[in-house]
Parts: C-alpha cells; sequence; structure tokens
C-alpha cells in the first residue's frame, strides 16, 4: 500500500490488516514508512517491509518486493490502489488489487482479481473490459463506533451553547465540498460546525467563514486518527461530498448511532436509505443541506429514529467480524 499518511482508503488498510492479524492470517504489510501508521501496526503485530514506492526507485522496489515474496513463500498479493498495484511483480502468484474509485484501470492489467468496495465501482469495472468473473465487490467494514470515549471539543462542555454539535470529516479538498456545508451552516442560526481534516483548502474554507460571519461558530479540528471519537461527541454528522465513491465516514457514523445528512454521491445513495436511515440531498445544494439539517433538529424523534436504524444496518452489513470473514473467504477462493 503506496498511500498518503492520512486517508479514508489508507485507514482501512490498517484496519484490515489489523483485522487479518487478529483471525490468524500470515502476512507482510508493504507501506510507505510513514510513522503513525507504522506504529499502529506495530501495535497490533502486524509483520510489516518498509517500501519508498517512488517512481524513480521503482525497478529497485519490484526486486525487493520479488524477493519477498519468494523469501516468504506467498500465495497472494493483495495490492492497494493505483501506485502500489502498478508497482507490484509479476511473480506468477495470484495478484488481487483493491481499488476504492473509478480508476484508469491501465494501472491493473497485470491482476488476476479486482475487488470494488461498492457496487458502482463493479459495474464500472465491468463496464470497462474487466471480466465480470474476475470482478468481487467486498464492502468495507468500520469499528463499533459505540466503544471508547468521546472527543473532547470546542463548546461541547459550553452550558451556554445553543443549538446542536455537527461534525464533518475528511480531507479539506473541493470534492469534499466543505465549502457547500459552511454555506448550509450560516442558515442555521445556532450551532456548532467541526471541521476535521487537513488539506489545501484550509485557507480558503477559513476565509469563507470570516466572509459569511460564522467563523466564530466553525472549528477546524485538525486530522484525527479516531474520527469515530468525534462523531460520537456530535449531535448531528453531515458528508456534504461531491464526489465519495464509498464513505467510510459515513459507515463511521452510523456504527455511532447518529443522525446523518449526506449529499446524494454513490457511496451515500449505496449506504443511506433516504429518509430512513438518513437524508439525502443534492450535490452542491446548501440550501437543501440547511433545510435537512434543520429538519433533524427540529425533530429530534426522527433524527432518533434514523439513528437507530443507520446503527442496526451497520450492525448487519458492516460489522467488523462479517466483512473480515468475508475477505478471507474471498482470499482463499482466490488461493485455491
Amino acid at each position: 500500500m503506496a498511500g498518503a499518511p492520512n486517508g479514508g482508503a489508507e485507514l482501512f488498510f490498517e484496519r484490515l490488516a489489523v483485522a487479518f492479524q487478529s483471525a490468524g492470517v500470515q502476512q507482510t504489510a508493504a507501506l510507505k514508512a510513514y510513522e503513525g501508521r507504522m506504529a499502529r501496526l506495530a501495535d497490533a503485530n502486524v509483520p510489516m517491509m518498509p517500501c519508498s514506492f517512488s517512481p524513480l526507485l521503482a525497478p529497485l522496489t519490484k526486486w525487493r518486493l520479488a524477493r519477498e515474496i519468494r523469501r516468504t513463500d506467498t500465495n497472494i498479493i493483495l495490492s492497494w490502489m493505483n501506485r502500489a498495484t502498478q508497482m507490484t511483480p509479476k511473480t506468477g502468484v495470484p495478484h488481487v488489487a483493491r481499488l476504492g474509485g473509478f480508476y484508469n484501470l491501465k494501472y491493473y492489467r497485470q491482476c488476476d482479481w479486482l475487488v470494488a468496495n461498492t457496487r458502482d465501482i463493479a459495474d464500472y469495472l465491468i463496464k470497462e473490459g474487466w471480466p465480470a468473473e474476475r470482478v468481487h465487490y467486498q464492502v468495507n467494514f468500520v469499528p463499533d463506533g459505540l466503544i471508547g470515549p468521546p472527543y473532547t471539543g470546542p463548546n461541547m462542555n459550553n452550558q451556554n451553547r445553543d443549538g446542536p454539535i455537527i461534525a464533518a470529516l475528511g480531507r479539506l479538498h473541493p470534492n469534499k465540498a466543505f465549502d457547500s456545508l459552511i454555506r448550509a451552516f450560516a442558515g442555521l442560526k445556532t450551532g456548532t460546525l467541526w471541521l476535521a481534516g487537513t488539506g489545501p483548502e484550509e485557507a480558503s474554507l477559513r476565509a469563507l467563514a470570516d466572509e459569511i460571519g460564522v467563523s466564530s461558530r466553525v472549528h477546524f479540528l485538525g486530522w484525527h486518527s479516531d474520527p469515530q471519537s468525534i462523531i460520537r461527541a456530535a449531535d448531528i454528522f453531515i458528508c456534504p461530498s461531491r464526489h465519495e465513491p464509498f464513505g467510510n465516514v459515513i459507515a463511521e457514523a452510523m456504527a455511532c448511532g447518529k443522525p446523518i445528512v449526506a449529499t446524494a454521491s454513490n457511496g451515500a445513495r449505496e449506504l443511506i436509505e433516504d429518509g430512513v436511515t438518513g437524508l439525502l440531498t443534492p450535490i452542491d445544494d446548501s440550501a437543501a443541506l440547511t433545510g435537512a439539517i434543520k429538519t433533524l433538529t427540529d425533530a429530534p424523534k426522527l433524527a432518533k429514529k434514523m439513528a437507530t436504524a443507520a446503527r442496526k444496518q451497520w450492525q448487519h452489513t458492516l460489522a467488523p467480524e462479517k466483512i473480515t470473514r468475508e475477505w478471507i473467504q474471498f482470499l482463499a477462493k482466490v488461493a485455491g
């Protein structure tokens, strides 16, 4: 896995590696040597092989990986997204690649199987010409959101605060549409907005909050390795994304049993039944987002009912034990 130090796909890689280790799967994780990730995997006793995954050092990386595959008598290779897949050497060992988006399939031509974490992505792979019998659909899991302490954040323990605490998490990037959320939040006379994440849009988002007069109620929390602690502490969770292939944060909110509002991205439409397990609004429609938040704040019984239904859906479809078992069964099938 050659991903960034932070991100939803990278976080799920960590979770799956830890789950495999707990289930007794023999594995070696070849990954970029980011200190935090290495420490978390080491705490779970996951064997690791640091790799640069630099394009300039691609021949060396491939040689090292091939040597490790031979040394460990590997019978399955699982690569994570574009760069790691492209740098996986050809060894004759069955190669499974996991995709979390609608990626260019030029990076995956040498693979034997592709794993899609949404039905839309699986359909895309087949439409692009990948053999249907070599596409496997497997959703992500997220931990139980009721376990662990809640985050102690701005205004949380302020007895004089008005309105709900609203949380949104993700990379501060145009795809996540936090600008649209800030404009929607401006339509609420009360409340506190927590934005957890880092990214290139932070300065412009701060400027927007100041420009429209809500900077005193919008708090930038930075990146957190335990996103569910923030969701646990909030009253409402929002996912305003313009583009969200799966939506780990939505699944995390479901596991926390929180009321959810999300824009109708691919992932949100797959995870949320509108009006049952959450509310869906059109993408980039700040007024509709404001209205949905008001619906939940004005009707607490409805909000509680949706949160309970979302939590039940997590238990039935997104719980760690179930998904880990399905992954292991699939890999056993590939290994023969």
